[in-house]
């Protein structure tokens, strides 16, 4: 009964990911080919569908297998966790770059129902389901961490990690699976017209701003020559997604087309070897331990952002001897979730008032690079996804939120200072 549960989680969690800012772009690059062959057949809309879900859940199976690989090693597991791996994230900035120079057409690839063959046509939704995959792993959804949580859990069986993660393919590729199969739904989308190309270019610029949000992530992770080298890659992949453009366009047939791509795959490759070198950023020194009474100060003090404190054991256990509450939050670059809810609900005038006022602590977990440490800590909470928000209590309980945005933070913070007050802190 509880598997059925969480695989009925793992679905609306799947179905609310369509909506999520890192899926959103991608899946408007689906509603375009939808317009584009609003007048195709039931049959072949059908067999469109099913290829977008075998994309989403092949996608899902390897991340299952990973998992459980990894668990079975003994490595500490999260939701997203992959997001800390700089290759990783650079192949995925790379996949939005180049499906957004398809959508400002700077080349063609199409991803129609049927373009030249229905071979091609079914490969490139099984591509997009695939791809909407990868954007959406970042995310977490409300309903969704009872799923993960159960998949990504130490006793859970492989087939239970397999079935919960396929939940979440199947629930994120809904939308169209409803387009494929229930009649009339097609009936939704406009018909294909002028404001199509008005639509292409936004959908383009779209992916252009999912791809920068993720620099953003990997200009963390790698040193900063590292991450200029990266951007010399991507220019080099623009002029050779270009040029293979021209020679698909261009009169040579046969064996001559076929060496003018192998050259250029070449020197895109000469170029990966150049310019992708991965340096991770240097780690920063060893710092002292966190004077808490004068971080107290601090807060009062900072009226236009919070003044965050790093997490660490060290500043838990000063916290407990200080009689002081802490409010930790588990967040990452990578997840766009987290960054949007911290501006929306966290860092925000009532909420820097409260904290000023109750001398509660705010500390950022950050999880953007690899630390299977943070991970333990999440562990414990019983959740395996960002954002979770946690008020660590110096008598050992805490006050964890649901999932989602803080709803009631202020709340929250107000009742722990009921139960330890900021007149009784003690001295350092």
């Amino acid at each position: 009964m509880e598997l059925l549960t969480n695989v009925l989680a793992g679905i609306v969690g799947g179905l609310i990911l369509n909506i999520m800012p890192c899926v959103l772009p991608v899946l408007a690059f689906k509603v375009q080919g939808w317009v584009m062959q609003t007048d195709i057949s039931a049959a072949e809309r059908r067999k469109d569908a099913l290829a977008f879900l075998a994309g989403a859940l092949v996608t899902f199976g390897v991340f299952a297998a990973v998992i459980i690989s990894l668990r079975a090693s003994g490595e500490s597991i999260g939701w997203g966790m992959h997001m800390q791996n700089a290759p990783f994230v650079a192949f995925l900035i790379g996949l939005l770059f180049v499906f957004g120079l398809n959508a400002v057409g700077v080349f063609e690839l199409s991803f129609a129902v049927q373009s030249s063959g229905p071979s091609e046509g079914l490969w490139a939704s099984f591509s997009h389901g695939a791809l909407i995959t990868l954007v959406s792993t970042p995310c977490s959804a409300p309903v969704l961490g009872a799923a993960t949580a159960a998949a990504l859990g130490k006793d859970a069986v492989w087939y239970e990690t397999l079935l919960l993660f396929w939940s979440i393919g199947f629930g994120l590729a809904l939308p169209v699976i409803a387009v494929g199969f229930i009649p009339g739904a097609i009936k939704l989308i406009p018909r294909p017209g002028e404001w199509m190309n008005t639509f292409k270019l936004l959908v383009g610029f779209t992916l252009f701003g999912s791809a920068i949000w993720l620099f953003g992530t990997l200009q963390r992770q790698l040193s900063v020559t590292a991450s200029n080298d990266f951007l010399w890659f991507l220019l080099c992949l623009s002029i050779a997604v270009w040029i293979f453009e021209k020679i698909r366009l261009g009169p040579s047939e046969g064996a001559g087309r076929v060496l003018r791509h192998t050259c250029l795959l070449a020197a895109v490759a000469v170029s990966g070897w150049v310019f992708l070198s991965f340096e991770p950023a240097p780690t920063p020194g060893a710092s002292g331990p966190v004077d808490l009474a004068q971080a107290t100060k601090n807060q009062e003090t900072v009226p236009d952002n919070i003044d965050w404190i790093l997490y660490s054991q060290d500043v838990r256990d000063q916290a407990t001897k200080r009689n002081q509450p802490i409010f930790v939050d588990f967040t990452a670059d990578w997840c766009a979730s987290c960054k949007t809810f911290e501006k929306t609900h966290i860092n925000v005038p009532s909420v820097r008032k409260v904290l000023a006022e109750t001398g509660i602590l705010a500390v950022k977990a950050d999880l953007t690079k690899s630390d299977s440490k943070l991970w333990d800590v999440l562990g414990k909470l019983g959740r395996n996804g960002l954002p979770a928000y946690v008020i660590y209590f110096p008598d050992g309980s805490h006050d964890l939120m649901p999932e989602g945005p803080p709803l009631g933070l202020i709340d929250r913070l107000k009742d722990a200072s009921k139960k330890f007050p900021k007149n009784k802190f003690k001295a350092n």
